[in-house]
């Protein structure tokens, strides 16, 4: 006899069983909001109950009231508000597997992805202890806001918890110079595709409490090096992103003193994670600016690719400027003419990454290289990658051919203006604090310029350092 026959299963029902399989444990409130999407409220998790459909509200808490009566599912917990944890008994368990098609074989694990779940016995599939409960939840919450923004930003989204995130990988011990087998644990994965694009946004997720010191996020992004590092034994580097994850989303709780609990992750990171810096960027925010991450990536191309390219041309023109070429009058409004230099293949090859430039001739013939990087709320690929070429760019044949003599950031934004550059702690402060001696705030959406005190540069900002 079919499992939902024997157990009385309505049709929302097998929707609250496969949730519950799913997630492992949920609140009532968000099992009302998984199987209703359209009802999640854009302040969520904050939200008024009266301003919900109530009708349907109460049609779910009548149906857990009674799959719990009926031993399906079970309170795991309770939260400081004294809300329900509710998860599937193990009896509820092995109706999920019959649900879903899932044999009850140790060792079919299966991807996780497009909704091919594997099997995990009761001891493996039950939720987190109590003490990890409000971590738990804080991911349900991020899957949770995230349908929200794929119905309201036209994208598919795909997320698996560290159950299938989860790696064995060989790495040398520092202290033994041994090989040891270890375990690469993420919080999760997920893809963003956004419909109508081939393009997919491929990250790793961590969610943060705001309780790990120094020490425990030093030996996380250390892992996070290791891995990576093991991935690319005899592989191109640049074919990793295709299959792997190019960025962590760091999703902490942190709200008004995020800027605090950021210099504390940053300074980890990159003291951490070596030469990944340039491959593995990091976004850091909360729940309440979950959003702006989300439509960072989605439009990165066309916000910080084709506006910025639009916005440099005016300065190239200007008869004061004595960079670069300026191109010719019949290509100035052709959509394909690019404002910025680039590196040779084999040099970017080398470099590892694609940087955007342009040059500003100095009196004297040499070149000030202002290199347009990313840098929108709390993100690590710009200052990476910012480094990195100021590092490398005296040994590049093309950066000596036209006598290079200093890189300046053009950090640029298109949300709100970030917090300035601060490295305390980090091993190579010294460093950055020279690279960073020069840089300029460009927010792309507004087409305006600013100093690294934040002033506004009503000037042709690409000669605002040539009298230095």
């Amino acid at each position: 006899m079919d499992v939902r026959t024997i157990h009385k299963l309505s049709p929302t029902k097998c929707k609250i069983i496969e949730r519950l399989f799913v997630y492992r444990s949920l609140t009532p409130y968000q099992v009302f909001f998984l199987l209703n999407p359209d009802n999640i409220p854009l302040t969520y998790p904050h939200f008024s109950w009266e301003l919900l459909n109530l009708p349907k509200m109460r049609s779910i808490w009548n149906q857990l009231a009674q799959m719990q009566k009926n031993g399906i599912i079970q309170v795991a917990a309770r939260l400081s508000n004294d809300t329900k944890v509710l998860t599937l008994s193990e009896e509820g368990l092995s109706v999920a597997y019959s649900l879903l098609d899932i044999p009850e074989i140790e060792g079919y694990h299966n991807t996780g992805w497009n909704n091919e779940y594997g099997y995990f016995p009761y001891e493996l599939y039950r939720p987190p202890k109590e003490r990890l409960q409000k971590h738990h939840n804080l991911g349900i919450d991020f899957n949770v806001l995230m349908e929200l923004l794929a119905i309201k930003h036209n994208f598919t989204f795909d997320f698996i918890d560290n159950r299938y995130a989860s790696v064995e990988f060989n790495s040398t011990d520092d202290s033994t110079k041994m090989e040891v087998t270890k375990i690469f644990r993420p919080d999760g994965e997920f893809i963003i595709r956004p419909n109508g694009s081939d393009k997919k946004f491929h990250c790793w997720v961590e969610f943060d409490m705001g309780t790990e010191k120094g020490k425990l996020l030093y030996e996380k992004f250390s892992k996070y090096n290791q891995f990576l590092s093991y991935l690319t034994q005899g592989v191109d580097r640049n074919s990793l992103a295709t299959s792997m994850p190019n960025t962590i989303f760091f999703v902490t709780t942190a709200r008004q003193n995020i800027w605090s609990r950021w210099q504390n992750i940053l300074r980890n990171y990159l003291n951490a994670v070596g030469n990944w810096s340039t491959y593995l960027n990091m976004y850091v925010g909360n729940i309440e600016s979950l959003e702006n991450l989300v439509l960072s990536f989605i439009n990165e191309d066309e916000i910080f690719k084709s506006r910025l390219n639009l916005n440099l041309r005016p300065l190239l023109n200007d008869q004061a400027f004595i960079g670069q070429p300026k191109p010719s009058e019949s290509l100035v409004n052709a959509s394909s003419l690019s404002s910025f230099c680039y590196l040779y293949g084999n040099e970017m090859k080398i470099l590892g990454w694609e940087p955007y430039f342009t040059v500003t001739r100095t009196k004297t013939n040499e070149h000030q290289v202002f290199l347009y990087v990313k840098f929108d709320e709390y993100e690590t690929g710009g200052i990476s990658k910012a480094i990195d070429f100021a590092l490398k760019f005296s040994t590049i044949e093309s950066m000596k051919r036209i006598n290079a003599i200093q890189v300046i950031p053009v950090l640029i934004f298109s949300d709100k203006k970030p917090h300035s550059l601060d490295f305390i702690g980090c091993n190579q402060k010294v460093e950055f604090d020279c690279i960073f001696d020069k840089y300029l705030w460009h927010d792309v959406s507004e087409n305006k310029w600013f100093d690294k005190k934040g002033r506004h540069i009503e000037s042709n900002p690409l000669n605002l350092f040539l009298d230095e």
